[in-house]
């Protein structure tokens, strides 16, 4: 959202200053103060806009540096945490998988060493989807649907055309529908974080419908066990001369991270303002985590059928505050057989 440019009177170097004394709100009165906002305006707030072409493609440019994880896993952190995965539960193999919000392909590389059979991957990106099919152009097992990572017609095995996604090109009639239900689920860095409780319940009701009797659902998140590492920092300010995920060329970036409703809502504020004279109207851009505690998430996960089987951090005592996450994975029920009364012929 771009703000009124109350402050292009300012130096970078005075609106800096100014933001980290007094906030976000001194220099643009129509920003609210997250302090005062209470928890159900904070979970309000738009997300970021992952299908914006724009957006997508600086953000594909984040999530393919190996020397970052602020948007994505990169490949090293990704084989660690499959590999610690498969030794807590040596009888997993990744099969048919599904993976809304998949990002640029990372974790579809490293599952072909645990078993994968095939993949559908759902992003909102056009950048993002487009790169992945190109990474994987000639494999057909492996395709990338364009659309609403949320929409259970975009999950394989439901036999239905998407009515919100785009297709594969490769596959005319849309996402594959060709075996009933799939073996693995995954939910990677922070996707069930993106969702309010109620909405992350009916979202794993929807999800889970797909997945086999015995499948796995595979969980990379926040819980509240993890801490606020990385969002309590308060106001932060970063120059970005060769642009970022946010804009393109040099700029600043006015960061606020915030805690609210005792830890329940993490997130971060950020302005992109223009690092020098005549640049573009500052924008505000908010990112909020849900964050469940482990005992509300296995609850949530057993109303949607799945008992959880498996939860700790990989990447315990690493300094890096994206890797403050747990891993959960929970296993599907099965299916109970109703009796039928038995009748004499």
């Amino acid at each position: 959202m771009e703000l009124v440019d109350t402050a292009s009177h300012r130096g970078a170097r005075e609106i800096a200053g100014e933001f980290l004394e007094h906030g976000a709100p001194f220099l643009w009165p129509e920003l609210p103060d997250l302090g005062s906002m209470p928890p159900d305006r904070i979970a309000a707030l738009p997300s970021l806009p992952y299908g914006d072409p724009a957006f997508s493609a600086r953000l594909l440019r984040e999530q393919t540096d190996p020397a970052t994880t602020d948007s994505s896993r990169p490949p090293a952190i990704v084989a660690r945490q499959l590999n610690w995965l498969r030794a807590e539960l040596p009888d997993w193999r990744a099969g048919r998988v599904h993976h809304p919000l998949c990002g640029p392909g990372n974790y579809t590389a490293a599952l072909r060493g645990h078993g994968l059979t095939s993949y559908v991957g759902v992003d909102a990106g056009p950048a993002v989807v487009e790169h992945a099919r190109r990474r994987f152009a000639g494999q057909d097992h492996i395709r990338f649907v364009l659309g609403d990572a949320t929409d259970p017609v975009t999950a394989p095995g439901t036999g239905v055309r998407p009515a919100r996604a785009e297709p594969d090109p490769r596959r005319p009639g849309g996402p594959p529908s060709a075996a009933p239900g799939y073996d693995t689920l995954l939910l990677t860095y922070d996707a069930a974080n993106f969702f309010a409780p109620h909405a992350l319940e009916v979202l794993l009701r929807s999800l889970v419908r797909g997945l086999r009797p015995g499948g796995t659902a595979v969980l990379d998140l926040r819980l509240a066990e993890d801490g606020t590492a990385g969002f309590d920092e308060g106001r932060r300010v970063y120059r970005r001369p060769a642009g970022s995920v946010f804009r393109d060329g040099p700029h600043l970036l006015l960061s606020e991270g915030f805690t609210a409703a005792e830890g329940a809502l993490l997130g971060h504020r950020v302005v992109a303002v223009a690092d020098g004279p005549g640049g573009r109207p500052p924008e505000v851009f908010h990112s909020v985590l849900h964050v469940p505690t482990a005992a509300q998430l296995t609850a949530r996960l057993a109303a949607a059928g799945l008992d959880v089987c498996v939860r700790g951090r990989p990447f315990a005592g690493s300094a890096d505050p994206n890797l403050a996450r747990h891993l959960v994975a929970a296993r599907k029920q099965p299916t109970p057989h109703r009796a039928l009364p038995w009748r004499q012929p």
